[in-house]
């Protein structure tokens, strides 16, 4: 008996059987009745085994080559009830190096044999799973970087986003239309993208653009899109294909920090402006002071030295408005995280109106003011009215004597901020000579003997603090108009 007579599956067909056992394929043959098993030279060589080996039977084949895990496949695979044509698993065999992936095919050769044949893919099965490896990991950084691609086909007018991208929408569906997705981008930024497409599919431009979208879930973020056009070799646009990456944080982070260098900044103006009045201006009374001592000491003279005395009286008072000076713009910064209450507009308008009634009374001044738009806000109280006092004295302290003064004040609400406009018809300011000025400490513009230029200075530091800003309009002998955003 030769080797192959041992392991044919006929022995009335050597030479086929020497053909079946030479090809780089194992093949077995099952009695479904008997549970006999028989394979070929071929199926112990892709296993690595010498013909005999291993033991040849149905128990060996299901309990310790099959892999215990695939054995389920395997037997579903082989039952007579199911198999109606060729049938294609995956199961991995106990090789002499160990487990591998192989690819078996198995059919019915009549009611109670079946027949099957095993090919190695172990390489092909490895490699399909660095690739999904990859891709899991190329589609698991696309979400942690919270990054998607998208493309368009403008001869259909259709959109394609990835998942990641669908994620960021924070949407279940695919946009119909390249429409449907400029409708989610935010109003202000909606034509930039629209232009941006347009001029891609005509052009071929590439664009890329930070972009302001409400998600469907209407989480407002920021998105950077990004896009080139795929053209023919008539330069026609046939598709456009980009990416789409969430840089809400970054953005986010961005502002905090333009915030945060602004304060900084403003900081930095305020201790300047300290430093100045420190340097300056109490060195300077502080010398006049220690002249006037020291000529007072030596006058002999009584009216001598009473002049004397009076002007170190005026000197002492200048002192104490510099001191307190001083003192306000200090406590800008340590008054601003106190707490906010809610403060009534016109009541507290009221008020101001009243501490300054004689100097109403004596520009006969009409002060009209409407609050209706937005009644109340939530404020510093000390501030705010430091803010109305110091726009109401200014007004009439800059009124055109050929005119009578009328000034008005309004609040109203947009955009969720509050906002109030604070207008006079006095002499104005020239804003070419003076208009990065007017907010500067120690600025003035008019020859009025009691102006001092801090004013407007501290309002200007007061609403900024709190988050607010402050527009002055003004034109010479017309009047000045103050728009102020409160919150």
């Amino acid at each position: 008996m030769t080797l192959f007579d041992t392991y044919l599956f006929d022995n009335d067909t050597p030479d086929l059987a020497q053909t079946i056992n030479n090809i780089n394929a194992g093949i077995w043959e099952l009695d479904i009745s008997t549970k006999k098993v028989k394979w070929s030279v071929g199926f112990y060589n892709i296993l690595g085994y010498a013909p005999g080996e291993i033991e040849c039977s149905y128990l060996n084949l299901v309990d310790n080559i099959i892999y215990y895990q695939d054995r389920a496949t395997f037997l579903t695979s082989i039952d007579t009830d199911t198999i109606k044509q060729p049938e294609i698993t995956y199961l991995r065999l106990l090789t002499k190096s160990g487990f591998e992936w192989f690819q078996n095919t198995i059919q019915r050769r009549d009611n109670l044999k079946t027949v099957g044949t095993i090919i190695n893919i172990n390489q092909f099965k490895f490699l399909e799973f660095e690739l999904e490896t990859n891709s899991n990991l190329v589609s698991e950084t696309n979400r942690l970087v919270k990054f998607g691609t998208w493309e368009i086909d403008p001869l259909a007018n259709k959109l394609f986003l990835s998942e990641e991208a669908l994620h960021i929408f924070e949407l279940q569906n695919q946009f119909d239309s390249i429409e449907e997705l400029i409708e989610y981008v935010e109003p202000e930024h909606r034509p930039l993208l629209k232009v941006a497409i347009d001029d891609c599919i005509k052009t071929g431009r590439p664009f890329h653009l930070d972009l302001l979208v409400r998600t469907d879930k209407g989480n407002v973020i920021w998105v950077k899109i990004k896009a080139v056009a795929d053209i023919d070799g008539y330069g026609k646009c046939l598709f456009i294909k980009g990416i789409i990456q969430d840089i809400d944080l970054v953005k986010r982070q961005e502002e905090n920090l333009k915030t945060s260098l602004n304060t900084v900044n403003d900081n930095n103006k305020r201790l300047q402006n300290f430093a100045y009045i420190v340097s300056h201006n109490l060195r300077s009374y502080a010398g006049n002071l220690k002249l006037m001592l020291n000529l007072h000491d030596e006058s002999k003279d009584a009216d001598d030295r009473k002049e004397i005395l009076s002007h170190i009286k005026s000197i002492s008072n200048s002192l104490d408005v510099t001191i307190k000076h001083l003192t306000e713009i200090v406590t800008i910064d340590t008054s601003k995280n106190n707490e906010k209450t809610l403060i009534e507009f016109e009541l507290l308008f009221k008020n101001i109106i009243n501490a300054l009634k004689s100097n109403i009374q004596e520009t006969n001044a009409t002060i009209n003011y409407d609050f209706t738009k937005c009644s109340h806000v939530y404020y510093l109280p000390a501030y705010l009215e430091s803010i109305f006092h110091n726009l109401l004295s200014n007004s009439l302290k800059y009124r055109n004597p050929d005119r009578p003064l009328i000034i008005t004040c309004e609040s109203y609400i947009k955009d969720d901020h509050i906002f109030i406009v604070f207008e006079d018809n006095g002499i104005g300011i020239d804003m070419k000579r003076y208009g990065d000025k007017v907010f500067g400490l120690y600025q003035k513009f008019h020859n009025n003997q009691d102006a001092q230029g801090v004013g407007l200075y501290i309002t200007r530091n007061q609403i900024e603090s709190l988050g607010g800003c402050i527009e002055v309009e003004s034109t010479v002998n017309a009047g000045t108009k103050f728009l102020i955003k409160l919150t």
